[in-house]
């Protein structure tokens, strides 16, 4: 047998450098395999809480003549998780417990059709002299069209003339003689009851809290029933979040 013969017959079937390119390769696909897997767990996780987060560091946040410090999961909006100088922060809890976004409450935060269980607070520097409460002897008062008709656990109500620019809206007001009653503004579905309703975040109220701040929040017209308990709860958190 002839040496070039003998040369072909012992000739590796791969050659080293075949091996090592075929080894980078595997090794690209694989790190490309498991970027995309680790991608799409990332983007996947981020639609699942969509917009929300479980993350708890805290923020100091300066509207006006004030500095509240909230965790970053009872901040609404993603652009208003920082620290420094706001013009107003949007916040979130569960109700009753006041808490924000966790995996455990994931279900309550991601209502589309309904905000049953939650508080919405807008926090912002005061503009006005007084709050709700205030405004109500000499402005919502004159406003009112009808009698008061019995509303839930002490509350009365009022239907606000839709001319006035309150169109389907009636005012809860405290059975007080307090010049200051508690007072808040529910959505109704139907002009022509005063029962039947049904809105995500049907109630309002704002309340002065600090130096010079405003909170207006919102609730679920099914928890009216619980004004009394909702009005010391966002006080307690919002004062609790103050920096003196």
């Amino acid at each position: 047998m002839s040496d070039s013969a003998s040369t072909v017959e012992h000739a590796p079937l791969l050659s080293p450098r075949f091996v090592w390119k075929l080894t980078g390769v595997v090794t690209v696909l694989c790190v490309i395999t498991l970027a995309i897997a680790v991608a799409g767990r990332m983007i996947g996780k981020s639609i699942s809480y969509a917009g929300n987060t479980a993350d708890r560091t805290l923020h100091e946040i300066v509207i006006g003549n004030d500095v509240v410090s909230l965790p970053a999961n009872v901040i609404r909006f993603e652009s208003q998780r920082r620290s420094g100088a706001q013009d107003a922060i949007d916040t979130y809890f569960s109700w009753p417990g006041m808490n924000g976004y966790s995996e455990a409450r994931r279900d309550i935060f991601s209502q589309t059709r309904s905000a049953h269980g939650l508080i919405f607070a807008r926090i912002a520097q005061a503009t006005m002299s007084r709050d709700m409460s205030g405004r109500f002897t000499p402005i919502y008062n004159r406003l009112t069209d009808g009698p008061a008709v019995a509303g839930p656990n002490g509350l009365v109500s009022f239907r606000l003339r839709p001319g006035a620019g309150y169109a389907n809206e009636l005012m809860y007001v405290e059975q007080s003689p307090a010049e200051r009653p508690y007072a808040v503004r529910c959505l109704v579905e139907d002009p022509g009851t005063e029962t039947n309703f049904t809105t995500m975040t049907g109630c309002q109220r704002d309340i002065f809290i600090g130096k010079d701040l405003s909170v207006t929040y919102r609730f679920s017209i099914d928890l009216l029933p619980h004004w009394q308990q909702i009005e010391q709860d966002v006080r307690q958190r919002i004062e609790m979040a103050l920096q003196n």
